[in-house]
């Protein structure tokens, strides 16, 4: 009995110790991963970092190496600039318009149930009340005195009572939704208020883009002026894309060591396949004729004022700025070498740094950098050489 007892507890011994061992065990290993997930979050966020103050210093550094500009296109640099910051104001203002709109409608219904409910509600009471009334105070005490049966008079005293309870529900349920009613109206006068200013600054933010428009018009006239003949025009376009060349060198050194989502599938294997950045006529082709020997990197495409420019394809955005002769730009690196530019935009949705998905507005479209017609710029870089679109893109 004894040995029993004793290997029993011995075996009884050697199971706790492995379980101890196991659970010492498996708390090691999650703390080993966790700790692992947390030092590659930190890392992910250390990268990240690292680019968004890469960008920033290419931006400095655009802004110093920029060849000199005159006068004349820093002011429409400015103008466009303004012109962006109203359009995006008078965007908003458009926003919340409409959905205060929507508010009012939805209130506005509310109200007319209410009415209608509190209107039922108004007739039931009145007649209850008409026919309390006709009863009398002492009617309960004329019945029980007509009465000989004790359950008849049991059943009386209940159904009075329940009549007068629901009776007094029904008075706090109007009472409740009458109170409700005048919070909606009152609602609606405050969302009616808000909508009328909304307009009126609506009305002055279009003043002052109109004004900027004029202002922009009569800056493009003057440095037309200042560009007369192929030379000039030449000169002015070799400057423009030099400093362009600058750029995208600066970034593609800020971004050599920023690795994307391994996950992400390879800007290459789309050849072909990528989605327009925005609908409209193509009315400038890659390889076209612009100013003596001076060809075009990309292509054209016109398009509304305000319509949404989109990602071809995944990406982080690695410049979102103003660039002489592209107007408000935007660049997205793919990966493996291969870049996106957007060009002329009125309006840049997306920072520096930040990730973008595959036809993801990013921009809205516009004449910036001196268009005359509103147009999207786009052009696809590899290892910094321009790649014709036509390849790229579907139903080119």
């Amino acid at each position: 009995m004894d040995i029993k007892a004793r290997s029993c507890k011995h075996t009884f011994n050697v199971a706790f110790r492995l379980r101890i061992y196991f659970i010492t065990f498996s708390c090691i290993v999650v703390i080993a991963l966790s700790t692992n997930h947390s030092l590659a979050n930190d890392a992910h966020q250390a990268k990240l970092s690292d680019l968004k103050s890469a960008i920033k210093t290419v931006q400095r550094n655009i802004a110093t190496k920029s060849l000199k500009h005159t006068a004349l296109e820093k002011e429409l640099q400015k103008i466009e600039l303004k012109s962006s910051q109203i359009s995006a104001k008078i965007g908003e203002l458009g926003q919340n318009i409409k959905i205060t709109k929507s508010h009012i409608i939805a209130k506005q219904r509310q109200k007319s149930q209410l009415n209608k409910s509190i209107e039922r509600q108004g007739k039931v009471i009145t007649e209850e009340l008409l026919s309390a009334h006709k009863m009398g105070d002492q009617e309960p005490i004329k019945l029980l005195l007509n009465q000989e049966d004790p359950q008849k008079i049991a059943r009386i005293f209940k159904y009075y009572d329940y009549f007068l309870k629901a009776r007094s529900e029904k008075i706090n349920t109007y009472s409740k939704d009458v109170s409700a009613l005048t919070d909606i109206i009152q609602d609606i006068n405050r969302q009616k208020l808000d909508l009328i200013r909304a307009k009126d600054s609506l009305k002055i933010q279009q003043t002052d883009l109109n004004n900027s428009a004029t202002k922009r018009e009569e800056t493009l006239t003057k440095i037309k002026g200042t560009l007369d003949g192929d030379a000039a025009n030449l000169a002015n376009l070799q400057k423009q894309r030099a400093q362009l060349e600058i750029l995208l060198r600066e970034v593609q050194e800020a971004v050599e060591t920023i690795l994307l989502p391994q996950d992400m599938q390879p800007f290459a294997t789309k050849k072909g396949t990528l989605s327009w950045p925005i609908t409209g006529l193509l009315i400038e082709q890659f390889g076209s004729r612009r100013t003596g020997p001076i060809r075009s990197q990309g292509w054209l495409i016109r398009s509304i004022i305000g319509n949404p420019v989109t990602a071809v394809h995944a990406g982080r955005v690695v410049f979102s700025d103003y660039l002489r002769g592209f107007g408000l730009l935007l660049i997205i690196d793919h990966s493996d070498g291969y870049m996106t530019l957007y060009g002329h935009n009125q309006e840049l949705l997306k920072d520096a740094g930040g990730w973008v998905v595959a036809n993801e507005i990013i921009a809205r479209s516009g004449n910036t950098g001196g268009l005359s017609t509103p147009a999207l710029y786009f052009e696809i870089r590899q290892q910094g050489k321009p790649k014709n679109p036509k390849f790229w893109l579907k139903d080119a």
